[in-house]
């Protein structure tokens, strides 16, 4: 802490300026420990110098001697003159130092009013002018020069609602102060640092100010504020409990009562067991091929020995290729009743066993899936094959479906070639 000792305001260790004056805390201020009042300032007197005479007989005769009681041009003085014989009895006393130091003493005497009547110097005067006229010097002109400007420094603290900004260097000081902490600057205009829009928006909490020793409330049960709501926290769980307790109890009997009964039981199970199943279908759901019937598989074109039904007959080593000429090859799964049909997976080109594709034969590149749901609308996907080894997913994600048709865009090693052989197409729905 630093207390000014020009008005007693007590400011921060931090601070350049007092709060309570602009004094420079740096010149008029005391730092002192917290709890411990500042000690009192005593002030001394300057002690007086001896002048130059006073010295020279200090060091010459070791003490004060007595003044001269004249000057060596007095005819009076004590040079032997008549009159003088207390001035020649003490002179005969003195010793040959003590008498050069007289002499000395009374020529510095004697040349004190002769530098003080020294007439100054008349000042110059021009011949061509009024008597008395100064000549004016002249001066070389000097470039004007900019006024330094005050430069705002970034704030020493973090300023917080409330704060006085100064307006001279921008630092943040209490609203308590007066004066800048870091500038010594007025503070009576400054700026005042408001909230943010979201915090006068939410309401303010006050701070529980500390309660003093003998207003705390008692760990007994004597009726005090702590007591008081410790019984009724107590209560309140008590209540609490016994209510969950209970409900507990009409559960339990609900549910005996509703196994005994048959068709409650039957309809609390069918529930209870379809929100189940809803419940993973969503969270982690598994799917299964939808049976095919192989006379429900037609293609446009097949290439002996090939057939359209080799596409679904779960065979890997098997596959349907359309006939050469057919620039149009499609082949088409119809189901044997309206299916969910959630994606398909494709086994592209001719494949050895264990789904590796054989290269350099043409597998299909871009296919194109046409969904006849059963409203008779009709959904199209196209999706692109990578030119991998096993199968790939194609989401159709359509519900109802009735038939699905597979059309082949283009294939691989050339993008021109619209004809090559498909190993199996798998559609599967959500369990």
């Amino acid at each position: 802490m630093i207390v000014c000792k020009e008005c007693g305001t007590q400011n921060d260790d931090d601070d350049l300026f007092c709060g309570g004056c602009p004094a420079f805390l740096e010149h008029s201020g005391e730092r002192i420990d917290d709890g411990s009042e500042p000690e009192p300032v005593t002030e001394f007197a300057a002690p007086e110098r001896d002048g130059l005479v006073t010295r020279i007989k200090h060091a010459i005769a070791g003490d004060h001697l007595p003044p001269p009681t004249g000057s060596p041009s007095d005819p009076t003085g004590p040079a032997g003159s008549p009159g003088s014989g207390t001035a020649v009895d003490a002179d005969a006393e003195l010793t040959d130092e003590q008498r050069r130091a007289r002499a000395l003493l009374a020529t510095e005497t004697a040349q004190e009013p002769a530098e003080t009547a020294t007439p100054r110097s008349a000042p110059s005067t021009t011949t061509d002018g009024p008597a008395g006229a100064r000549t004016p010097e002249a001066v070389v002109p000097q470039e004007a020069r900019a006024r330094p400007r005050k430069v705002k420094q970034p704030p020493s603290r973090t300023i917080l609602p409330g704060d006085l900004i100064c307006g001279a260097c921008g630092e943040g000081n209490p609203d308590t102060r007066k004066f800048c902490r870091r500038c010594g600057d007025s503070l009576i205009e400054a700026e005042v640092k408001k909230a943010s829009w979201w915090r006068r928006l939410v309401p303010t909490r006050k701070k529980k100010e500390p309660l003093k020793a003998s207003e705390r409330p008692d760990r007994g049960t004597h009726g005090t504020v702590g007591s008081k709501a410790r019984v009724a926290r107590g209560k309140f769980l008590g209540k609490l409990a016994q209510g969950r307790r209970l409900l507990a109890l009409l559960a339990i009997v609900g549910i005996g009562v509703g196994f005994a009964i048959p068709s409650v039981r039957n309809m609390a199970t069918d529930t209870a067991s379809d929100g189940y199943d809803s419940v993973r279908r969503v969270v982690s759901p598994t799917y299964s091929n939808i049976p095919i019937d192989p006379d429900r598989v037609e293609a446009s074109s097949a290439f002996p020995p090939t057939d359209a039904a080799d596409v679904t007959d779960s065979n890997t080593l098997t596959y349907w290729e359309p006939d050469p000429a057919d620039r149009d090859a499609s082949v088409t799964v119809t189901f044997v009743e309206a299916t969910d049909v959630e994606h398909v997976l494709v086994h592209p080109g001719k494949q050895e066993d264990g789904g590796k594709v054989i290269r350099p034969d043409p597998r299909p590149r871009e296919l194109l899936f046409r969904v006849l749901d059963d409203d008779g609308s009709v959904n199209e996907v196209v999706a692109t094959i990578e030119d991998e080894d096993g199968f790939q997913t194609v989401e159709l994600g359509v519900d109802a479906a009735v038939s699905v048709e597979t059309v082949v865009i283009n294939c691989y090693p050339d993008p021109v070639v619209t004809v090559c052989p498909i190993t199996e197409l798998e559609f599967q729905t959500k369990d």
